[in-house]
């Protein structure tokens, strides 16, 4: 009967799943207003459960009922790092920074944010991994990984798919315009 309820939740999560990441695509593509951005997105959001399951493989090459939901479980969490990145990457560049400098912009503002996060969760979920429950601890250890992947798909391969990929330029926005036209030193605008 257990195997049945895994074997079931399996086949429905690989059916589910695709649809899911569409829908998190478009509404990424939405939410930017950039199908280039939403589409590069799509990178950050599977690469860490493909690359999990993978080490997964190498490392005990058994699916159970615990770790079929690990790639919705860690979904959420993925996304909404690649989202911070990605949203930070974008002012910066409607600010009229290069790629790169947008880059170096999203790691200041929320690289600090993402590692806290991700220390937090990976040690949550290291501690589950600990459980006597095969099930739970299963769970735990591979969610761990996953999440940890995220980072460094966020760190590494993320920055890097910007570079190469957003070198379109970007319409720099009107109340920055507006900033950037105002003299830097007051001297210049009051009389001595």
């Amino acid at each position: 009967m257990f195997a049945h309820i895994g074997e079931t939740n399996m086949a429905s999560m690989l059916t589910s799943l695709p649809i899911t990441l569409v829908l998190i695509s478009a509404l990424m593509i939405f939410a930017l207003g950039s199908l280039r951005l939403g589409l590069i997105s799509i990178v950050p959001n599977m690469a860490p459960a493909i690359i999990g399951f993978g080490l997964w493989a190498l490392i005990s090459g058994e699916i159970n009922l615990g770790l079929s939901v690990v790639v919705t479980l860690t979904l959420g969490i993925v996304v909404d790092d690649a989202v911070h990145f990605l949203s930070k990457y974008q002012r910066a560049r409607k600010q009229g920074q290069s790629a790169e400098e947008a880059v170096r912009y999203a790691f200041h503002t929320v690289g600090r944010a993402l590692w806290i996060t991700t220390v937090v969760l990976v040690a949550g979920f290291s501690v589950l991994a600990m459980s006597s429950f095969r099930l739970n601890a299963d769970m735990g250890a591979l969610s761990a990984i996953v999440i940890f992947i995220a980072l460094v798909v966020d760190f590494v391969f993320l920055p890097a798919l910007l570079m190469k990929f957003d070198t379109k330029d970007y319409p720099v926005e009107a109340e920055h315009k507006q900033a950037s036209n105002f003299p830097k030193s007051r001297s210049h605008v009051l009389p001595n």
